[in-house]
């Protein structure tokens, strides 16, 4: 028996094959009691190969047949015929098919009421994993079950985590179903051309996105059920079945939120973010953050946080990181800054 990857490639090769010579070959043949190939090629003027080649496509088709009591002769046959013989069994299997699948809806809907008493009633509050393949399908399962709201916080696409990349489509593809998505990136994101090209499929499906200045964690939450959230330093995620938790979530969420800039995909750059950025980074130079706490918390790279640093101090005119987050303070640069993006 054919596989179905066969079949699909053996109806490809017809399809190609079926040509104006092939036509014009049955036409020939069409009300002669038999014929011979190598007599129609001389007919057409065409060389006996190709009026083999014909012949064998007319015989796929069952449009020709071999004649009764010769082995190199033939006869045609009419498309409605060939249409019972060929067509008829495929029909049929398909109408088989059909009947099967109904018999698996039916045997498998005993089951679906089991499982959603069993998700309601779910065991595990909390499961703590590093399992790529279970993360992946704990997403899925929460992301194809979310009807009213996603709520996401992370950095930029180019420092994402290997959950959040997987996450990336179904939240998109849950906001296309119709669930409230809300999004909150750093003001760095705005300036990363990964995560603006991701942007630019979420928003047209109704994603709302946001820019903050400090991202310290990072969470996805569906519907208030079920929260995805970082266990621990390592690669660990803690799938948390728990209204409580995601409610509070959802509420530390809310409150970024309404202090964040929103995202136009149309504005280029930091889009009048920058104010707020640069007095996040005084603030966090005055108390004498290290490098690598600085640059998580505002989400870009050392080294970029480095050439940052280095405008501030040139603009103040300090002679050190400490002294740059000292002189905004004592000035008021911070205060006034941070109280004007509030």
């Amino acid at each position: 028996m054919e596989s179905p990857a066969q079949t699909s490639r053996q109806e490809a090769r017809l399809a190609a094959e079926v040509n104006e010579f092939v036509v014009a070959f049955y036409e020939r043949t069409i009300g002669r009691a038999d014929f011979s190939p190598s007599g129609i090629a001389e007919e057409l003027g065409a060389p006996r190969q190709r009026a083999e080649q014909a012949v064998g496509v007319l015989r796929e088709l069952r449009l020709v047949k071999p004649a009764e009591g010769s082995a190199d002769r033939f006869v045609a046959v009419s498309p409605e015929a060939a249409q019972m013989e060929l067509l008829v069994p495929l029909e049929r299997e398909i109408l088989d098919s059909r009947h099967r699948l109904e018999g698996f809806k039916g045997q498998l809907s005993s089951f679906v009421t089991a499982f959603e008493k069993q998700s309601r009633t779910r065991a595990e509050t909390v499961v703590i994993t590093e399992d790529r393949e279970e993360i992946e399908l704990r997403l899925l399962e929460a992301a194809q079950g979310c009807t009213t709201e996603v709520l996401v916080m992370q950095p930029c696409v180019a420092r994402e985590t290997s959950e959040l990349r997987l996450a990336r489509p179904l939240v998109l593809e849950a906001v296309r179903r119709g669930a409230h998505g809300r999004i909150l990136y750093p003001h760095t994101a705005r300036g990363d051309s990964d995560t603006r090209a991701h942007l630019g499929e979420l928003l047209p499906a109704g994603g709302q996105v946001r820019t903050t200045n400090e991202v310290r964690d990072r969470f996805l939450v569906f519907d208030r059920k079920t929260a995805f959230i970082p266990a621990g330093e390592g690669d660990a995620i803690a799938v948390v079945y728990d209204g409580a938790v995601a409610a509070f979530l959802a509420g530390l969420h809310a409150r970024v939120w309404e202090s964040a800039f929103d995202f136009d995909s149309g504005a280029a750059g930091y889009a009048g973010t920058m104010g707020d950025l640069k007095a996040t980074l005084l603030d966090l130079l005055a108390s004498g953050a290290k490098d690598e706490v600085i640059a998580r918390r505002v989400g870009m790279s050392e080294r970029t946080l480095r050439r940052h640093v280095a405008t501030i101090m040139q603009d103040l005119s300090a002679s050190s990181r400490f002294q740059a987050g000292v002189l905004a303070a004592r000035t008021g640069l911070v205060d006034t800054a941070l109280s004007g993006a509030a």
